[in-house]
């Protein structure tokens, strides 16, 4: 319903978009740099909350997928020869239950590729070790996002996690001491039967062992993934609107006190620590079952089944579905993002679309500004507490329409042929 509102209202169109498989993306060979993602959707344990695309490690599947992997970096080579990669992140699934392969596909995108600074990778607290991190900081990796999710040993157990919160601490500490530029720490808030103090415990914890930068979201809970049936049989229920906005609230306040900035809705990050952030990007190629890429003015997916993929790649580049995007509706793509972001400038917009923001979207941006959601500052729109929680809203509302619509559907079907929403 979210996604409708905001596709009528904002985008000006009634009719819903379309991802299809007749849309084969035309490729604008002399872009100059785009961001890398990567996918890794193996894991060692599968949890009920998840709803991204994973499946459990077989270690010949993740052999044959990791070649697949490079195959495709092969062809968008072929394709942007001459760009270069800002940033690279590898996501999943569980990214470090394949550590020695991250390292080669490392060398192999640098090697390729004139590559930035920035190589961000997530890591489960199950395989930080003491090797695993010598690997990764010797490739180059300047940042690890630890999904955490919690500290509490008894909430682990009720997201199915498979740790105590004893090797979480250890985790973190670890990751801490291992040099990276920087450690964020990945938790979750609102969960079935937490009250505030454990949530504001969470984060003050990630502090306190030295976190460059802390993620906490809420739980949305996807009807595909069956955390809504488990959460029941736990004989438990979902945190209601008016306490998660008190979690919400505490854990800002929280952050300001402890010298962090909110540096997005829901990340908080230490001043002078690079930000990790995997979903922010103005361009980027993604590479792997089920990633999803925008350039060239085309937004598409790739197959999510894994064995598809491997076959696919083989072939060609294995996107599934996609669409030509309206002009429009690639610059609201960005605008929605620096709302998240909570910092929309002024100049970035017109250095990318070649007019004035104001004149695109004044009624908007007058709306935001008229409503206390919004302030001009230093040539940028910055989102007010007021905004942000409303953008919080925004984005727990739109991920759940949108990844129910699209993700779901094409976890049920290799090629699903037509999407709308």
């Amino acid at each position: 319903m979210l996604s409708t509102l905001l596709r009528v209202f904002l985008a000006g169109q009634l009719k819903p978009f379309c991802l299809n498989s007749g849309e084969t993306p035309q490729f604008d060979s002399s872009l100059k740099n785009f961001g890398l993602y990567v996918h890794i959707p193996f894991c060692r344990w599968i949890c009920p909350f998840c709803p991204y695309n994973k499946c459990l490690y077989r270690e010949d599947k993740a052999d044959e997928y990791c070649k697949a992997l490079l195959l495709e970096l092969l062809r968008y080579k072929e394709i942007f020869s001459s760009a270069r990669i800002d940033s690279v992140y590898f996501g999943g699934g569980t990214p470090t239950s394949v550590t020695p392969k991250l390292v080669q596909l490392i060398n192999r995108i640098k090697g390729l590729f004139n590559t930035g600074n920035c190589i961000g990778v997530e890591a489960h607290p199950n395989d930080l070790n003491p090797e695993n991190l010598r690997l990764l900081r010797e490739a180059g990796v300047n940042m690890l996002s630890v999904g955490v999710q919690t500290f509490n040993s008894r909430f682990l157990k009720v997201i199915g996690r498979p740790y105590d919160g004893p090797t979480a601490v250890d985790a973190v500490r670890m990751a801490v001491d291992a040099g990276f530029d920087t450690v964020d720490v990945d938790l979750i808030f609102a969960l079935p039967g937490q009250e505030l103090g454990d949530a504001v415990n969470d984060v003050a914890k990630a502090f306190e062992l030295g976190a460059h930068q802390v993620s906490a979201y809420p739980l949305i809970v996807f009807p595909y993934t069956g955390m809504d049936s488990y959460i029941r049989r736990l004989g438990l229920r979902k945190t209601g609107m008016v306490a998660e906005k008190k979690m919400l609230d505490a854990i800002v306040d929280l952050a300001q006190k402890c010298g962090y900035k909110r540096t997005s809705i829901w990340t908080y990050t230490r001043e002078g620590a690079p930000r990790y952030s995997s979903v922010t990007r103005e361009r980027f190629v993604s590479i792997g079952a089920g990633a999803a890429s925008l350039n060239s003015g085309y937004f598409y997916l790739n197959t999510f089944d894994v064995g598809q993929y491997i076959n696919a790649v083989k072939k060609d580049l294995p996107v599934s579905i996609g669409m030509k995007m309206p002009a429009r509706l690639e610059m609201l793509y960005w605008l929605y993002w620096r709302m998240y972001d909570l910092n929309i400038p002024v100049q970035r917009f017109l250095e990318l679309f070649h007019e004035p923001i104001k004149r695109r979207f004044s009624l908007l941006l007058a709306a935001l500004r008229i409503c206390g959601l919004a302030v001009l500052e230093d040539d940028s729109f910055k989102l007010t507490p007021k905004g942000a929680y409303l953008f919080h809203l925004v984005e727990k509302g739109h991920s759940w329409d949108y990844l129910c619509r699209v993700w779901a559907r094409s976890l049920k079907e290799p090629w699903p042929g037509e999407i709308r929403f």
